[in-house]
């Protein structure tokens, strides 16, 4: 157990060292921005007479977007998450911390140290998760700073309703992580690790496959995917069944897992 502590510390600390986890980061800040400025635009007295200078105020308003119609939590949902842009951000940074460990050869190093490879992967994903969830929460602040910045736009959403949300998320996304560095480790390939990230994180394949299992009538396989508990997952607990995505992230975690590990150990390094 001391071993793979180890490896967690030293993922982490290479992870903090890593000039792309803050780009990717900014990214996501940069995207939160531009999102509440259009709103503002769209919305306000103020915003439409800066809107009419720039020579946009015709096309906002031809948009039917409403605020009264969100609250700070579904306005997080519409520029992170529902959309996929969050999970393909956080699967390109995944793919290329994993896949670096391969093209350096820190990997070779470090089973030569440890004869367990499991820790290794367990390591991975804990550091992926631990990413997540900074990204998650850190982006939710700012977002809510943003709102307080551009006149509260939106309503503030009750912190119950952001804890389940969130959670679902975190969950969520921890396991597509896993699922990325599965990918990588099967391939060893940044390029496999993206493009798989921009396929599924972006609904591609899941609308691929719905359009023809809908000619079958068996649409119902969707409601057992990251996608679609990331994309139209509930934003309150009411019943049980609004658990459902929380359990659909925890099977997928394990199982990526699981297969990451058991690949990892039957290939050569």
């Amino acid at each position: 157990m001391e071993k793979m502590f180890n490896l967690l510390r030293m993922d982490l600390y290479r992870l903090k060292r890593s000039r792309s986890v803050y780009i990717c980061f900014a990214i996501l800040l940069v995207i939160s921005i531009i999102c509440f400025w259009f709103v503002w635009m769209a919305t306000t007295p103020g915003g439409l007479t800066f809107a009419a200078k720039i020579g946009i105020a015709e096309t906002l308003r031809d948009d039917s977007f409403s605020a009264g119609d969100y609250d700070s939590l579904l306005m997080f949902r519409e520029i992170a998450m529902d959309g996929g842009g969050y999970s393909v951000i956080l699967g390109i940074l995944v793919a290329l911390f994993v896949c670096l460990d391969f093209q350096s050869g820190f990997l070779k190093n470090i089973m030569s140290l440890h004869r367990y490879r499991w820790k290794y992967v367990i390591s991975k994903v804990i550091t992926a998760g631990i990413l997540s969830f900074l990204y998650l929460t850190l982006q939710y602040a700012f977002c809510i700073l943003l709102n307080l910045l551009f006149g509260h736009l939106a309503p503030f959403t009750g912190f119950r309703d952001i804890l389940f949300y969130l959670t679902n998320a975190w969950i969520n996304t921890t396991a597509f992580s896993a699922l990325i560095i599965m990918v990588c480790f099967f391939t060893r390939s940044i390029t496999a690790g993206v493009l798989t990230t921009f396929l599924l994180a972006s609904g591609i394949v899941q609308a691929v496959i719905y359009s023809f299992t809908g000619l079958f009538h068996l649409e119902g396989w969707q409601n057992y995917t990251l996608y679609y508990n990331l994309a139209f997952a509930p934003s309150s607990y009411a019943k049980m069944e609004d658990l459902r995505g929380i359990f659909v992230g925890l099977v997928f975690l394990i199982l990526y897992s699981v297969i990451a590990a058991v690949s990892l150990s039957r290939q050569d390094i």
